[in-house]
């Protein structure tokens, strides 16, 4: 999944759950059902040499920004800067960024790899563009109803 499709749906927990102790668990649950449904994301083919590290750190840096401006406008421009909002969206792509030292460093220290062992046992890769219809419904879903919302 893209970080940009972790980052709204950790969002939406956040802002749809009662607390913190709800939403934080949900949220890391969330990412690896999300990783379940065969999807496209930037860092697809790199472990095949299709692509190279640093296409994948540039593409992943691009998705990045097209998430947090996304949370930004939906889900923060005109409220109080919420920590647990921010937190939360991190939380959910942290699971993508614990693969950073194996994939980009070849360092797979415990628990590291064991982390890795199971994302990639869950992780359902597709092509283009069929790998993004998954992610693009979720996202203009999400931000329809929040945008819909009183």
């Amino acid at each position: 999944m893209l970080a940009t499709t972790h980052s709204i749906v950790s969002a939406f927990i956040v802002k749809e759950s009662p607390s913190p102790a709800i939403a934080l668990p949900l949220i890391l649950v969330s990412h690896y059902l999300l990783d379940f449904v065969p999807h496209w994301d930037t860092g697809t083919g790199l472990t095949k040499g299709l692509k190279t590290k640093k296409k994948v750190f540039f593409d992943t840096l691009i998705d990045l920004a097209i998430g947090f401006a996304l949370i930004f406008v939906f889900f923060q421009k005109g409220k109080k800067f919420s920590p647990l909002l921010w937190g939360g969206v991190f939380l959910g792509i942290l699971p993508d960024l614990l693969e950073f030292p194996a994939l980009f460093l070849n360092f797979r220290p415990f628990p590291i790899k064991i982390l890795e062992k199971f994302h990639n046992k869950i992780h359902h890769k597709a092509h283009l563009p069929w790998g993004l219809v998954a992610q693009i419904v979720i996202i203009f879903f999400i931000i329809f109803f929040v945008s819909h919302q009183n």
